[in-house]
């Protein structure tokens, strides 16, 4: 069994609060300067620039293709798909759901920019990826798995678009696959145990906006492979795969 460091909540110039320097060949550099194996790029209710990041990367690292999800109650849910195929599907479910970008609004959230794998800008975004959706928390896990997705209640500890600080409880009938813990949760820490009581496998993600953050928190996942597949069997504890803290 393989060791392999895992940030798996990166985003890019698509989300309008990232840094436009977030392009695919700064993401992949960065991330192999921090010593990661597998990186997800998880945009906000999109997945356009997934496959950008994967073809930046080639064989040098592992890229899944993700999203994270605003529910209609504001939670964030970062979404784990197969491949960028099945994200982009996905994706478009979400995007049919958002309404068009107004002229203040690159002012007010920032520009999202599609890029190619060279980092150049293919296209400017219109939706309003900053917006959440009308989802809730139950269809957007629903949507996911239907895509054979994995679904992961984002940074649960922060008070902001965490699930417990918007819906005041963990919904423990949701279906959640795993919950993330933000960076500002150091891994072994006794903050780390208060989220254990929730059954699920816990994630650290540095959900990097900046290069700067990429690596900043990651989770040990112990595979044959860095692939979506094997992080799957590791979040079940499935065939001696697991996840565990850095």
């Amino acid at each position: 069994m393989n060791v392999c460091a895992a940030d798996l909540h990166v985003h890019t110039a698509l989300s309008p609060c990232a840094e436009n320097d977030m392009t695919p060949p700064a993401i992949v550099e960065r991330a192999l300067a921090e010593g990661l194996g597998m990186i997800a790029v998880c945009d906000h209710n999109s997945a356009r620039n997934a496959a950008a990041v994967q073809e930046a990367a080639g064989a040098r690292l592992a890229v899944l293709a993700g999203m994270e999800i605003t529910t209609a109650e504001e939670c964030h849910v970062v979404a784990l798909f197969p491949d960028a195929a099945a994200a982009q599907v996905a994706g478009a479910e979400v995007g049919a759901t958002l309404g068009q970008v107004d002229d203040d609004y690159e002012t007010f959230f920032g520009e999202q920019h599609v890029l190619a794998a060279d980092g150049s800008e293919r296209a400017r975004e219109t939706l309003a990826l900053a917006t959440a959706t009308p989802l809730d928390v139950d269809a957007v896990v629903a949507l996911v798995h239907s895509h054979g997705g994995l679904a992961i209640a984002a940074h649960i500890d922060r008070r902001s678009f965490g699930v417990i600080g918007q819906l005041g409880l963990f919904p423990a009938d949701a279906g959640f696959d795993a919950v993330e813990l933000s960076r500002h949760v150091a891994a072994g820490s006794p903050d780390e145990a208060a989220f254990t009581v929730h059954g699920l496998p816990l994630l650290h993600s540095s959900d990097a906006h900046y290069r700067s953050d990429i690596g900043a928190a990651r989770t040990i996942v112990h595979c044959e492979r860095p692939t979506f597949a094997e992080l799957a069997l590791a979040l079940a504890g499935a065939r001696g795969r697991s996840v565990g803290d850095a």
